[in-house]
């Protein structure tokens, strides 16, 4: 038997996940790694002089630690910001209505503070809805991120907030809004993590 022969058949696997409970100290836990990755990616993406492999790894561990706070913090918490009106959940899709990719490339710009990044509007909406957004070319695209219900014309849809309220001029509702909305700091002049919020 080989020394690799032995480690692998001497393997036995460990359950990690007990004792890890959805709660306001997970969320917590989540934002303060996931914001101090954050920082730690944008600053290495910075000294990048050229666009090869490197930086398109850099831009793809952003776009996974956004994308993992927007599932674990914001599902997990209110299920969503916004519901499209008579989505039933088990046959729904969990949709960034500004896509995902616009916000890491917003951020990596400066134009989102890492606190906005992860607190861009989420939607739950029909798997109907998700194939008509396909079928008009909206799936990783946006007419407008700022009044961001916007993308969602295509669907005739009505949307309230997580707590049932409605939206009742979606084609105004402003990114702006969306952010007093859930008390997200707005100016880009952020610059501890003690400062930011959990929706």
């Amino acid at each position: 038997m080989t020394n690799l022969q032995a480690l692998v058949e001497g393997y036995k696997k460990i359950s990690r996940n007990h004792g890890v409970k959805r709660n306001e100290e997970s969320y917590a836990k989540c934002l303060e790694f996931t914001s101090s990755e954050l920082e730690r990616l944008l600053t290495m993406y910075k000294g990048i002089l050229e666009e090869d492999m490197t930086a398109r790894l850099i831009r793809d561990s952003i776009d996974h630690h956004i994308r993992r706070y927007h599932g674990y913090a914001i599902e997990g918490r209110i299920g969503s910001h916004y519901r499209e009106v008579g989505v039933v959940e088990k046959d729904s899709i969990f949709e960034h209505v500004i896509p995902a990719s616009s916000v890491r490339d917003m951020l990596i710009e400066g134009r989102l503070t890492i606190n906005q990044a992860l607190n861009t509007p989420v939607c739950l909406i029909k798997k109907t809805s998700d194939q008509v957004l396909k079928d008009n070319g909206l799936v990783k695209t946006s007419p407008d991120n700022w009044r961001f219900f916007r993308r969602y014309s295509v669907l005739n849809s009505q949307f309230t907030t997580f707590n049932g309220k409605s939206i009742a001029h979606p084609e105004h509702w402003t990114l702006e809004d969306h952010f007093k909305m859930f008390n997200i700091e707005t100016s880009l002049d952020e610059s501890h993590l003690k400062n930011y919020q959990i929706i």
